[in-house]
């Protein structure tokens, strides 16, 4: 078997973990407060919000692409040494190592037998057993994964002797795993129960744009008759401002309804964001940890805080549309 076959095992347990440089709350602290007037924005003020927004956020996505450039360039500098991690981690032998390191000279066979040795090591199972599991439906499958966490747990919590060490190990890294998870599907739940009002506010909105605007379809279609060009008069200048303000106060009345609905929930998303920066800085210190115990290597720390810095990006992308329901721009 190749050895990057046999890393491939552990290749998404290696993700950017990058070193800290600006903090996410401190590019929360430099965000344009949440507008409560943003019907009342003239042109310039609109523009001026919008531009601050974007710029913040190009500034965030440069950081976050910096980050991930230097924990791959880390990657890469130890890679040898990660490579030995995993291969340690594995539980073949010295002679398995060296087949495996020298893959081209495996048969089909004994690539499988290698294969084998490194699924009945880390999971207690044979690699039929572990294609029976592929095949099983998903109510088997959940089933199985009971059974099996338990299973380990067990092992885990009665280690003793010479393999007490590593069962502490690896009940250490069961906790990690489940409290990663329970992190994830905490953060997870609670961005999708926000996006859900998100969407079912602009679905109502769209919904009402579309009536607002055959609305005002005779009013575009009288504003278009008036002469504004040569040989137009003060009677058509006048009936063009009475035309225009009669479709901006309807737009107006539009954005009123739906905008303070959409601060309320940038008011919520920006709250959700300042207190899951914790969470998502411990769900990136436990990766690490969980990288380091699956290539039996110290945890990353050439920097920290890409998936926090990311989640205020994140609320950014919705602050930028903070005038989404104002329909019309005032003259500058």
């Amino acid at each position: 078997m190749k050895k990057k076959y046999i890393l491939g095992f552990f290749a998404l347990g290696i993700t950017s973990l990058l070193s800290a440089q600006i903090t996410a709350n401190a590019y929360l602290n430099r965000a344009p407060s949440i507008p409560d007037k943003v019907c009342q924005f003239s042109g310039a003020q609109q523009d001026a919000f919008t531009t601050s927004v974007k710029e913040l956020s190009a500034v965030i996505d440069e950081d976050a692409e910096n980050r991930k450039k230097e924990v791959s360039e880390y990657a890469d500098s130890h890679q040898a040494e990660m490579e030995a991690g995993v291969m340690r981690n594995s539980g073949l032998s010295q002679s398995d190592i060296k087949k495996a390191k020298n893959g081209k000279e495996l048969s089909k066979a004994e690539q499988m037998e290698l294969a084998n040795k490194m699924v009945q090591q880390n999971s207690n199972m044979s690699l039929d057993e572990a294609k029976n599991l592929g095949k099983m439906n998903k109510a088997g499958q959940e089933s199985w994964a009971q059974g099996y966490a338990s299973e380990q747990m067990a092992m885990a919590q009665s280690g003793s002797g010479q393999n007490q060490g590593a069962n502490q190990a690896g009940k250490n890294l069961y906790e990690l795993v489940a409290e990663q998870t329970d992190l994830r599907n905490q953060l997870t739940t609670r961005e999708n129960s926000l996006r859900q009002k998100y969407i079912t506010l602009d679905q109502e909105a769209q919904s009402e744009k579309a009536l607002l605007e055959k609305e005002l379809q005779p009013l575009r279609d009288e504003l278009n008759k008036i002469n504004d060009g040569e040989g137009s008069t003060q009677a058509d200048v006048n009936h063009a401002k009475a035309v225009i303000s009669q479709i901006h106060q309807r737009q107006d009345r539009y954005c009123e309804k739906f905008t303070p609905r959409l601060i309320d929930f940038l008011e919520q998303y920006k709250a959700n964001t300042e207190a899951a920066i914790p969470d998502y800085d411990r769900l990136e210190d436990i990766q690490a940890q969980v990288t380091a115990a699956q290539t039996n290597t110290k945890p990353i720390t050439v920097g920290k805080g890409l998936f926090s810095i990311q989640a205020v990006g994140q609320y950014l992308g919705f602050l930028a549309e903070a005038s989404r329901y104002k329909l019309y721009q005032p003259e500058k």
